[in-house]
């Protein structure tokens, strides 16, 4: 299965730390572990596969009721099992969200801009996806914890 991966920081990193190469303009693709890997500049590029992939989103999100450099996570149940093991073996702590399209008083929610509307069209697709934000205020630190738990979700 192919993984598709965006990411609302910057991309650089995220090549770097997954290994990945681009070629002829393309998107930059790589393998980590037995996913064949490809990262993805806009969104609309991520409604744009017809195989069968799993999606990962990567973000960062204002302070709020969390802490600083906390991962926050919402996803497919079984993306959102590795991830709870990759974090344990990190020993870091995660929190599970749900998003949506305005905040919700009775349940932890994260607000953001059209990827609602996306997360609904993975699931009428049946395509597993796992969105991962790190609490700002975004460090060298933190990116690397995001590409750590995304190595580690992946291989």
């Amino acid at each position: 299965m192919k993984s598709i991966l965006y990411t609302e920081l910057a991309s650089d990193f995220l090549v770097q730390g997954l290994g990945l190469h681009s070629q002829d303009m393309a998107h930059p693709t790589g393998k980590v572990g037995r996913s064949d890997v490809e990262l993805v500049s806009t969104l609309g590029d991520l409604l744009s596969y017809p195989e069968e992939i799993q999606v990962f989103y990567l973000g960062s999100t204002e302070a709020g009721p969390f802490r600083a450099g906390d991962i926050l996570m919402a996803g497919s149940d079984d993306l959102l099992d590795h991830a709870f093991q990759a974090l344990d073996e990190m020993e870091q702590r995660g929190v599970v969200v749900g998003l949506s399209t305005e905040p919700d008083a009775h349940q932890v929610t994260l607000v953001k801009e059209g990827l609602y509307e996306l997360v609904q069209t993975w699931k009428k697709r049946k395509i597993p996806y796992l969105c991962l934000f790190v609490v700002d205020p975004v460090e060298s630190g933190a990116t690397a914890k995001l590409v750590s738990l995304t190595r580690k979700v992946l291989a």
